[in-house]
């Protein structure tokens, strides 16, 4: 329990702080770092005297989401449907509030992440977005709606599957605040020693009102169709394509036909 291998878990002045350690793969979520992701945010949650969580990511991405580097393992459909990815829950969930600190691209399953934190600071050159929608499959966990300013903003990044910068995912909603990158740290620091001065139960139940919110608008229920609607579109052809070409000629051919190919 006190190691892993996928990241970096420290406790020190009441902040449990968890990095996210695959930099040679953009920090990319793989079945082991999800797995340990949701065992350190469970394990901060029950150490006494820990007030809140910090999640960044070591290297120069936060994440770049779910890794599609490699050809899965066989699988049903059915298997996939039952398969739902739990991360985001235990954010949600955990009675402590999680900061997200982003400092580089957090997109795709990433920028789900960084999102679903309770509060999140980027640094200037931090990117934001959901560029798998190139190859038609929008998020695994509907994140986006219940944190965007307006329906318009994530119409916009849903539809495009551009990335933006963390200027104007501010603007969206998607972040507290933008900050040099050598200002990160301190920021976070700031905001953390902050909630230190309210109660831990006070904080506690403001979460859980806050989560309540989220809930009647239907944040859980939309995350599991979403889940469902995910499994079924890595079945479409443009998934399907994709795959072939990562398969055949490499993860980047398939990235530069995702990108740069228009689709029926």
């Amino acid at each position: 329990m006190g190691t892993y291998d996928n990241l970096e878990y420290t406790v020190d002045e009441g902040v449990a702080r968890i990095a996210l350690d695959r930099p040679d793969a953009l920090n990319a979520l793989n079945p082991p770092l999800l797995s340990e992701l949701e065992a350190a945010i469970d394990r901060a949650a029950a150490t006494e005297n820990v007030r809140v969580i910090v999640l960044r990511g070591n290297g120069r991405a936060f994440s770049s989401g779910y890794d599609i580097s490699q050809a899965e393992g066989e699988r049903s459909t059915d298997d996939r449907i039952l398969d739902q990815r739990t991360h985001l829950e235990a954010i949600f969930s955990a009675r402590l509030p999680v900061i997200a600190a982003v400092d580089g691209p957090a997109v795709a399953g990433g920028c789900n992440l960084a999102i679903c934190c309770d509060l999140t600071f980027a640094t200037e050159r931090s990117e934001f977005g959901y560029p798998d929608m190139h190859f038609g499959e929008p998020p695994p966990k509907f994140v986006l709606p219940f944190v965007t300013d307006s329906l318009k903003d994530a119409r916009e990044l849903l539809y495009s599957g551009k990335t933006v910068d963390a200027a104007i995912a501010s603007e969206m909603g998607l972040v507290n605040r933008v900050v040099p990158e050598d200002e990160l740290e301190a920021t976070v620091d700031a905001e953390v020693d902050a909630i230190k001065k309210t109660p831990s139960t006070a904080v506690a139940i403001a979460k859980d009102l806050l989560n309540g919110v989220q809930e009647t608008q239907g944040f859980r229920r939309y995350g599991r169709i979403d889940e469902y609607v995910g499994a079924l579109t890595m079945e479409s052809s443009a998934a399907e394509q994709f795959r072939e070409i990562r398969d055949e000629e490499g993860l980047q051919a398939a990235l530069d036909w995702m990108h740069e190919s228009d689709k029926p």
